[in-house]
């Protein structure tokens, strides 16, 4: 299942989303809008998708609905930025990270001043309910990235939960809960929709985590391993610790051998000791509990359209 072709029946609102996006970087100066754009170019464009189909199960799409998807695709680039410069990734979305070519202070800025755009798109929309919505996931986002760089807490799947819901999960909800505000949608429908994100975020994180051990550098975007090599303890990482006893190459690369040869042998470790199908079984199980989140919710094309994305969240790793 391929994304572009699933989202063909919203092509024009994410193209006057993309207008939006460039109208807003039109208001600064070269070279800055240019390195803004350039992070801003390749992603899939999944959250403002998310606020398109979400408001369009209870409302037709109006310009305000393209400001939120805009605003939410400018906070989550805004925060990629910033991860790539903490984490010192080379690569994202087979490109130089913005961290590779400006100063750090600078990359900082960048983020920084995406994330004014996104926040002065959000006022425009005069709703005290989204922004608040807006401001406490910003809060959930920053305070997850603390918390992974000063009190990582272990290797548990309990702190890993906790990353992920931070990290992803916490904007997939925001992004279908600020367009059914928007849209007017009952308090009960909300909620509906804040799951529905929740669960989808909690999927499409987990199987980015097998990607980076499963997947190639074409699709990836970066080489395979690189999460890893980083010495990010994902799910298929604390599955293959519980299910094997001599763990001596995963331990290896947690203690910060991170040269080729150990970072290759703790991959096969991982692939073969079943830890890839497990995870993606709780994958597929968060996706099931996304669509089943929906079922309360007006029964349209719109719908349907969501329950297909929670299926290419797990699908797009064939």
């Amino acid at each position: 299942m391929k994304l572009v072709p699933l989202l063909e029946p919203i092509r024009l609102q994410m193209e006057r989303v993309e207008y939006l996006i460039h109208e807003a970087l039109a208001k600064v100066e070269e070279p800055i809008r240019s390195r803004l754009r350039y992070s801003l170019d390749g992603g899939k464009r999944l959250r403002p998708a998310l606020v398109i189909l979400s408001g369009r199960m209870f409302a037709p799409a109006t310009e305000p609905f393209y400001s939120l998807a805009a605003a939410v695709d400018m906070l989550h680039t805004a925060t990629l930025i910033h991860d790539d410069l903490l984490d010192e990734a080379p690569l994202r979305r087979g490109r130089e990270t913005l961290h590779t070519i400006w100063p750090a202070g600078a990359t900082v800025l960048a983020g920084d001043y995406l994330l004014g755009q996104a926040i002065s798109l959000i006022a425009e929309l005069e709703h005290p309910r989204i922004f608040k919505v807006f401001g406490e996931t910003l809060c959930t986002l920053c305070a997850g990235e603390i918390r992974r760089l000063v009190a990582p807490g272990g290797y548990s799947r309990q702190n890993y939960y906790r990353s992920i819901e931070a990290k992803t999960a916490s904007l997939f909800a925001a992004s279908t809960e600020m367009a059914g505000i928007l849209a007017g949608a009952g308090d009960m429908q909300i909620a509906a929709l804040r799951r529905f994100g929740r669960e989808l975020g909690m999927a499409f994180q987990i199987v980015d985590d097998v990607l980076d051990f499963i997947g190639d550098e074409a699709q990836l975007g970066k080489p395979a391993g690189s999460d890893f090599r980083q010495g990010l303890v994902t799910l298929p990482v604390l599955y293959c610790l519980e299910r094997v006893e001599d763990n001596g190459p995963v331990h290896a690369v947690l203690s910060g051998q991170w040269d080729d040869e150990h970072v290759q042998a703790a991959i096969e470790a991982i692939r073969s000791s079943g830890a890839i199908e497990a995870s993606l079984a709780e994958a597929r199980a968060y996706a099931r509990r996304s669509q089943g989140a929906l079922a309360t919710l007006p029964d349209n094309a719109w719908r349907q359209l969501l329950c297909s994305l929670a299926d290419y969240v797990v699908e797009r790793i064939h």
